[in-house]
């Protein structure tokens, strides 16, 4: 199973490695990137891979006046990932004259030298600025920056929470074993920055469609506009859209490193499917619809009893923030502590427009799941189950989560 390697530097603490083992040593990955993306100051020079702080990232010209250094190129996707509320900005460099190889259209592979910045804000006022950096083939180093209350620097911090001045609240900086649980999803560990995201309409910046015009990804896909067909409720796009990015890229889908590979269940969106054809038969609802979650902590409560949203266990885990036992009670089961109530009504609406299974004649030896308890499960949900249950809870970080 091929394994690519994240780095994430602690703020005084030693080199630890993250997602697997690599044979590139840090400082054979330093070498390669100080020739592939020059550096900004005259300070950057022989700054360690990540530097210290973010002057050195090649992120701006002048932190001073936030201007952005030559080549970096901002985008937005069209569904952003909830973050409760926080306003973020997004860029990449990609090293001039190469391209993304987009082979597998669910699995891009970027060239070596690539960096990708995510800052957060809140109420305007920066709070982090996230760096991924590829660094050798098969070799990520990525670590995290912290603002100064008046945002005049940013240097690396270890992950927790912090205080948020004026109003008391604090702030939670993703630890590396959090990264870990949603970046190992993807073969080449960037979820934002993929095919759905930047071609569905309401993507800016550097989309789908600009990558295809400058000649940035090979092969060029079939198509740069992508939509969502509908399923029969007239509201699939908006739900299966979301879905996708908040549950499908990082976890649920069929890459075997994923934190929630073995649940069975598959939200992420396959972009050659994205045509406008109906979504009836997408695996998001083949692999939810009637089905029993496969897990100890909710087995036998139906993951999506369609047309009854107050029995669907998504609506349940997605609608819910947990105190004593997060992982068990919500979803996504981490970094959020706010819940996305207007989605969530997205969701809701989407279930309750899927028309209910029809019972069984009185005298009649078929069987349908009976959406309040969950006891009878549709035709293929044994099955499913049984898939599920062959892969190891204790292995996977958030313990199995469906």
């Amino acid at each position: 199973m091929k394994r690519i390697t994240f780095v994430l530097l602690g703020l005084l603490g030693p080199t630890a490695a993250c997602g697997g083992e690599s044979n590139v040593s840090p400082s054979d990955s330093a070498d390669a990137t100080a020739e592939a993306s020059p550096l900004h100051g005259a300070d950057c020079a022989g700054a360690a891979v990540p530097p210290a702080t973010i002057e050195c990232t090649g992120l701006y010209t002048d932190v001073a006046t936030k201007q952005l250094a030559p080549g970096v190129r901002s985008y937005a996707p069209a569904v952003p990932l909830w973050s409760d509320g926080a306003e973020k900005e997004r860029w990449i460099w990609l090293p001039p004259g190469t391209q993304i190889d987009a082979s597998d259209p669910s699995e891009w592979v970027f060239p070596v030298g690539t960096k990708v910045w995510k800052q957060f804000s809140r109420g305007g006022k920066r709070i982090e600025t996230r760096l991924f950096q590829k660094t050798q083939p098969g070799y990520w180093v990525r670590t995290t920056y912290a603002w100064s209350d008046d945002a005049s620097a940013a240097a690396i911090s270890p992950g927790g929470d912090m205080p948020l001045a004026g109003d008391g609240g604090t702030y939670h900086i993703p630890t590396p074993d959090e990264c870990d649980q949603c970046h190992r999803g993807r073969n080449d560990h960037l979820l934002g920055f993929e095919q759905v995201s930047l071609g569905l309409a309401g993507a800016t910046g550097l989309t789908l469609a600009e990558l295809a015009t400058q000649g940035l990804i090979a092969p060029l896909p079939a198509r740069t506009s992508l939509t969502v067909g509908d399923d029969g409720t007239g509201v699939a796009a908006a739900a299966l859209s979301w879905l996708h990015v908040n549950c499908g890229v990082s976890c649920h889908n069929g890459n075997s490193d994923s934190t929630a590979y073995g649940s069975g269940m598959r939200l992420r969106l396959d972009p050659t499917m994205l045509d406008g054809r109906s979504s009836a038969g997408f695996d998001a609802r083949a692999t939810t619809l009637g089905l029993l979650a496969t897990t100890p902590t909710w087995n036998g409560q139906t993951r999506i009893a369609p047309g009854d949203p107050s029995h669907s266990l998504l609506v349940k885990l997605i609608s819910n923030r947990g105190t004593d036992n997060p992982v068990a009670n919500q979803m996504p089961p981490i970094a959020t502590s706010i819940v996305d109530t207007a989605d969530v009504k997205s969701i809701v609406d989407w279930i309750s427009k899927m028309p209910r299974p029809a019972t069984a004649d009185a005298g009649g030896d078929a069987q349908t799941l009976d959406a309040t308890d969950g006891s009878d499960a549709q035709p293929g949900a044994e099955a499913s189950a049984d898939a599920g249950a062959e892969a190891s809870d204790a292995t996977r970080p958030d313990g199995g989560a469906d």
